[in-house]
């Protein structure tokens, strides 16, 4: 008679190699995991306060953080903060779950029936601890479950049966053989599992937890068989028997699902339905039915195994079952640096003499309240609008004077030159060019009698200091008065205020022939819109010296647009 035993399976062939190295994976990043937050190098802690559910914890970094547990709130004046970072840390807690009810076996033939086994309901019971970061954790979970063996092991689909009845129609037994049972043994599984959880909330009371667990099951097969009391030479024959394998520890999983009401803030009750699947092997022993043979056959089996457990489940809730908010103020951050512009005390519109040997000096103080950081950057322009410095060099000193390469042109005509001082602080920020001139005065023309040519006019201009400029206003358009009859009025003498220099001190002085307002190209444009004070004298053409005023104007200037000059009126 052949033997029918089921040759379904859960998991592929090498699935135990597999799956024990995930277990290992996974045990190995926890290790990693732990020893590079034991490794790091943290901050510590200097102080920690707590008033009104607000712990306040200041670092060695500087570093303060606000911890706000729900129901409190900080002032606005310290969350609105520009250095102020808010986050949400989700609620961290442990959760308990005891699982206990009824164990369900499902068949493993096509008819949904176990000819097996004959596996009948029993019980479970699981314990599983799990620790939750906001709706998801990682959990373990361990515990046995049971299934009896039902009657119909001994029924016709039984091979008990089906071996005995054999025997009796080939004549190897005697007709009046009386068939006996063994002491039947339920199934038993002894499982640890870990997986993830997902706890999803449904209202205030109600809460759903999904289990998902892998691992080892130590599975026993149940025990069960029937003999004949006096066979051969009056001894027990064994006529068929079902005993659990040596080998019992496979792998299996198990998905699990609680609703759970909350009776008090750490304690729910509910139920609970989880399934699982593995394999468990078996071994048979029973005689040969080939005729004429007296061997006993054992074999051993892996069978399906299955089913799904209903019960109830209590937990209970560890740590923190609210979220936190975390305001975090940062350092503040580092002071803009600032580089202060120079006060020169060297030579400023002085005129040499012909053939003169005085050499200039170039001189200036520092406005830095830490002159020890600052570098200062000379410039030295001739007059001619070439507007390419002819020497420059960077020193720590507060004077310069010229090296003996540098020539200044003393000739027959006049020269003029100016140069500009610059603070730098870490060779990258640079101060607003402090500029004054100087010049070598022409050689005396002797006196001529007779026609002489026209000489091209030439003139000197200045241009002072700066200051910002004012915000505009927007101004409405007034409607025009109408005026009145004009009656005659003894006229009034009124001082007209003598306009004051926009600075002290000379920020550009050249020669041109254009006395026309103009921004001198060699010049650095302010930073934010300023206004200046032009003047323009006429030159002697003999001796160069100025003849007098021809204009002076205030005019304002804005660095995104440096060819819209607007001259300003001395009255408002």
């Amino acid at each position: 008679m052949k033997q029918l035993f089921s040759k379904k399976s859960l998991l592929p062939n090498k699935s135990a190699q597999i799956g024990l190295g995930l277990l290992t994976c996974l045990a190995l990043s926890h290790l990693s995991i732990g020893q590079g937050s034991t490794s790091s190098t943290k901050p510590t802690i200097v102080s920690t306060v707590t008033d009104n559910g607000i712990v306040t914890t200041t670092y060695s970094n500087g570093q303060v953080v606000k911890t706000v547990a729900d129901g409190y709130y900080l002032d606005s004046a310290f969350y609105k903060n520009a250095n102020v970072l808010k986050a949400t840390h989700a609620k961290r807690y442990w959760k308990v779950t005891d699982r206990v009810g009824i164990s369900v076996p499902v068949g493993n033939d096509d008819n949904g029936k176990d000819v097996t086994m004959f596996l009948k309901p029993g019980v479970y019971n699981s314990l599983s601890v799990t620790h939750f970061w906001g709706g998801f954790g990682l959990g373990l979970t361990g515990g046995y479950q049971n299934f009896k063996v039902g009657d119909d092991y001994s029924g016709p689909d039984g091979l008990i049966y089906k071996n005995f009845n054999s025997l009796l129609s080939t004549g190897r037994i005697p007709a009046n053989s009386k068939l006996l049972y063994d002491k039947v043994s339920s199934m038993e599984d002894f499982y640890i599992f870990v997986g993830p959880s997902f706890a999803l909330p449904i209202g205030k009371k109600l809460e759903i937890d999904l289990d998902l667990r892998g691992g080892l099951i130590n599975t026993s097969a149940p025990r069960f068989g029937g003999y004949l009391q006096d066979g051969n030479f009056g001894a027990q024959e064994l006529i068929f028997r079902m005993n659990s394998s040596a080998s019992k520890n496979k792998l299996g999983g198990l998905v699990g699902l609680d609703l759970l009401y909350k009776l008090s803030p750490r304690w729910a009750l509910g139920a609970n339905v989880q399934g699982f699947i593995t394999k468990t092997p078996f071994t048979t022993t029973g005689q040969d039915l080939m005729p004429g043979s007296t061997k006993t056959l054992t074999k051993e089996d892996v069978a399906t195994h299955g089913g799904y457990n209903i019960g109830l489940s209590l937990s209970h809730v560890f740590g923190e079952e609210k979220s936190k908010t975390v305001y975090t103020l940062l350092p503040p951050p580092p002071a803009p640096v600032v580089a202060y512009a120079p006060t020169l005390l060297g030579v400023n519109g002085k005129m040499f003499d012909y053939k003169s040997t005085e050499v200039p000096a170039f001189k200036w103080k520092s406005n830095s309240p830490n002159p020890e950081q600052e570098e200062y950057l000379f410039k030295l322009y001739k007059a001619d609008g070439t507007q390419t410095p002819i020497y420059q060099q960077t020193t720590k000193n507060n004077s310069l004077t010229l090296p003996n390469n540098v020539v200044l042109s003393n000739g027959d005509e006049c020269s003029f030159y100016y140069y500009t001082v610059q603070s730098v602080v870490q060779n990258k920020h640079f101060s607003e060019a402090s500029s004054a001139s100087f010049g070598y005065k022409a050689k005396p023309a002797p006196a001529v009698f007779g026609a002489t040519r026209p000489v091209e006019d030439q003139y000197m201009f200045k241009v002072f200091g700066g200051k910002s400029a004012p915000a505009k206003k927007a101004t409405k358009a007034r409607r025009k008065a109408v005026k009145p009859v004009a009656v005659a009025q003894p006229k009034k003498l009124v001082p007209r205020r003598k306009a004051k220099p926009a600075n002290d001190y000379v920020n550009y002085e050249n020669v041109t022939t254009d006395p026309k307002v103009k921004w001198p190209a060699d010049l650095p444009l302010p930073k934010n819109p300023s206004i200046y004070e032009y003047e323009v004298q006429r030159l002697n053409p003999g001796d160069c010296k100025p003849t007098g005023t021809v204009a002076k104007y205030k005019f304002y200037i804005d660095p995104k647009h440096p060819d819209d000059i607007r001259i300003l009126p001395n009255k408002k």
